[in-house]
């Protein structure tokens, strides 16, 4: 099976072009072996260890789209029409310009550009993460800054995640919250060291903690560096319970349902309207660019 998926395709030594940066975070160990199977043409090994390494977590945004690419195109090869389609959209909502693997095979190129015409349908846009936050803060006083998600995008992810590192300690301090079109997150006073330059990383990641989209910001706290001052304990992450019904998403059983006017479409037909637990923000269409 695995020679006639390699003949379809011929795969060689293909790469995805893609338009992220270099990951910071560590892949797990089967996204490795997932691209010594894909490019030694073992592709359904290559498609299940892409598999694991997804359900693993800690995947980088290039690395997302590498591994559902990859998924697509050997599940088109297989004849499942339905698990490439929804391999191909979630890429397509990573990167609407994501590009197949050279020489993909007839089927997998169809449904590639059907995932990207959506894409197309919808404006364009993709799923971006934005951080609004003041550029000087007063020391030793609390502050806040917020995430922004294109509107119909936050469904397709489970949280948001964000971390503030003092590059000159290496001390970091976390908090995450449900995936919202807009989060605030407050940061106590003990992160606003006298004189320090911060780092502000944002990430909106998947239940298995692989970040869909990643941002970066800068921020510096007024007056003069007191290296007795900084703190010595870094901010313990604040206990939430993750959005259960976000997990569906991310499922390759069946097409990958898309948002249109508050309503999910799955094939085409009316499934159910889009709602959100009380305490959250009712998001609606997502708006392509």
């Amino acid at each position: 099976m695995t020679s006639r998926i390699a003949s379809r395709l011929r795969t060689g030594a293909a790469l995805v072009a893609l338009t992220f940066a270099a990951p910071v975070w560590s892949a797990p160990k089967s996204f490795g072996q997932a691209d010594t199977a894909w490019h030694t043409a073992d592709l359904e090994k290559a498609m299940q260890l892409y598999s694991d390494a997804l359900a693993e977590g800690g995947l980088a945004p290039n690395e997302v789209v590498i591994a559902y690419s990859r998924i697509g195109t050997v599940k088109a090869a297989l004849k499942d029409t339905n698990g490439a389609l929804s391999a191909f959209r979630i890429a397509a909502a990573i990167d609407p310009m994501f590009e197949l693997p050279a020489d993909s095979g007839p089927a997998a190129k169809k449904l590639y550009e059907r995932a990207r015409k959506e894409a197309a349908d919808f404006g364009g846009e993709r799923l971006e993460l934005t951080i609004t936050a003041p550029e000087t803060v007063p020391a030793q006083r609390p502050f806040k800054l917020e995430t922004s998600i294109p509107e119909g995008f936050a469904v397709l992810v489970a949280e948001v995640v964000v971390t503030i590192e003092d590059p000159t300690t290496g001390k970091k301090w976390r908090r995450k919250a449900p995936a919202e079109a807009k989060v605030t997150f407050e940061f106590p006073k003990r992160v606003a060291i006298r004189g320090a330059r911060l780092k502000i990383t944002a990430a909106a990641v998947d239940g298995q903690n692989n970040s869909w989209t990643v941002a970066e910001s800068k921020l510096k706290v007024e007056g003069v560096r007191e290296i007795d001052a900084i703190s010595d304990d870094p901010i313990d992450d604040q206990p939430r319970k993750k959005p259960e019904a976000k997990s569906s998403f991310l499922s390759l059983e069946g097409p990958l349902p898309w948002i249109v006017g508050g309503v999910l479409l799955v094939g085409g037909v009316i499934v159910f309207a889009a709602t959100r637990p009380p305490d959250e923000v009712n998001v609606g269409a997502p708006s392509w660019k």
